[in-house]
């Protein structure tokens, strides 16, 4: 039975394009390998990252980003055991700062993207907002 994990980690330095490039190219490449999905949002140096699939691939991979000195303040949103992965069509899906991101802050009342204010239903129906607005363009 697969697992999904969210956190949230707030980046140590603004993140360039070329950044999260290089970050999606080696998600995107390991996760391959371990047979993990999700989805990678970044907004207001704060990633919020959903991650599913085998429990030990998953948490041998959280471990390693966590341990990443490119940011800190790593927190668990939500872990738990699912009977499906939602975010199987993503190697690593990955949504920027647009439109879809303002409005779905407005109906949880937030005014800035804050994963740490979010609830961990919040945090996922957030990323599956995303996921489906960007047609795996990313």
């Amino acid at each position: 039975m697969p697992v999904r994990l969210i956190y949230c980690s707030r980046a140590l330095r603004e993140m360039s394009l070329q950044d999260i490039q290089n970050i999606l190219r080696t998600a995107r490449a390991n996760n391959e390998r371990l047979g993990i999905c999700g989805m990678l949002s970044y907004q207001s140096s704060w990633f919020l990252q959903v991650l599913e699939g085998p429990r030990s691939e998953v948490n041998e991979l959280f471990l390693d980003i966590a341990d990443d000195p490119r940011h800190d303040a790593v927190t668990i949103i939500a872990y738990e055991y699912v009977d499906e992965a939602l975010f199987s069509d993503w190697r690593m899906g990955y949504a920027a700062d647009g439109g879809a991101v303002a409005q779905l802050l407005h109906e949880f009342g937030l005014e800035r993207f804050e994963p740490l204010a979010m609830s961990p239903l919040q945090a996922l129906r957030f990323l599956r907002e995303l996921s489906s607005a960007q047609d795996l363009a990313a």
